[in-house]
């Protein structure tokens, strides 16, 4: 890894770990979901020592990388499985995710709204978003009232064509209808090797994507919160998604709790 793309990793962590940190207890359970060598579980585990960390990764030589890393620090609380992570069934408190790929940030975010959690997801790779089994977009009603699937995949698609339709400013002013907005402009095209506008334009359909999140979070009485890491720099893809369960604010629901489920 080069000393610029570490530095820019390291950001990425700082930017995870100080959100995780504010909804952390003593006795909570962490899951590190899409962990591939343990970045951010690892990260995790040394800074919360009184938490469980948990890394779900369904590659072999990813995970065993990151229990050598693990073993090497001499950590006691952080635990792997290989897996898919639809295959993991136990509960936790929050579940996290750096730079999960297309739909695999909506099946964290499934998977922590099923169980209750909270969750701290860093998503990527909005070009390969699509209809799943489980879930189709757009994901909240109040996207699906005024933008169709097909309207919202041209957002994420590459096109020579970088703009049709109202100003850029409009893209989120609600009130324009969005169902006449014609994005053909890939969420992707945030590069820094890009226009400026280009860039701009790649930024904001990223928050159009994260706000239909945020949105369907919203209706099961999450309260979720689209923020943009620091520096911005630190990649193209810097948009966070945090959001905390309902009716627990401070996540003050404690381990005792939910050992007993």
């Amino acid at each position: 890894m080069s000393n610029i793309r570490a530095v820019r990793k390291r950001q990425q962590l700082n930017n995870l770990v100080a959100m995780v940190t504010e909804l952390a207890r003593p006795g909570y359970t962490i899951v590190d979901f899409c962990s591939g060598t343990g970045h951010v579980g690892i990260v995790l585990a040394h800074t919360l020592p009184d938490c469980q960390v948990i890394l779900i990764e369904n590659k072999e030589e990813s995970l065993v990388r990151a229990q050598s890393r693990s073993a090497e620090l001499g950590l006691k609380n952080i635990g792997f499985i290989q897996a898919n992570l639809d295959y993991f069934t136990g509960p936790f408190h929050i579940g996290v995710a750096l730079h999960a790929c297309g739909v695999a940030t909506d099946m964290v975010m499934e998977h922590c709204i099923q169980a209750g959690a909270a969750f701290v997801i860093s998503p990527c790779c909005y070009g390969f978003i699509q209809n799943a089994i489980k879930f189709t977009f757009p994901r909240s009603k109040r996207f699906q009232e005024t933008l169709t699937y097909k309207a919202l995949i041209a957002q994420h698609r590459p096109s020579t064509v970088l703009w049709e339709g109202p100003s850029h400013d409009d893209v989120l002013d609600l009130s324009v209808p969005l169902g006449r907005i014609c994005v053909k402009v890939a969420a992707d095209q945030t590069a820094v090797q890009l226009p400026p506008e280009r860039r701009l334009i790649g930024k904001q359909c990223m928050g159009l994507v994260d706000l239909d999140r945020l949105w369907a979070a919203e209706t099961h009485g999450y309260s979720v919160r689209v923020m943009t890491m620091e520096p911005e720099s630190c990649s193209p893809k810097n948009n966070m998604l945090v959001g905390r369960p309902p009716h627990k604010s401070g996540l003050e629901v404690g381990a005792s709790q939910l050992e007993a489920m």
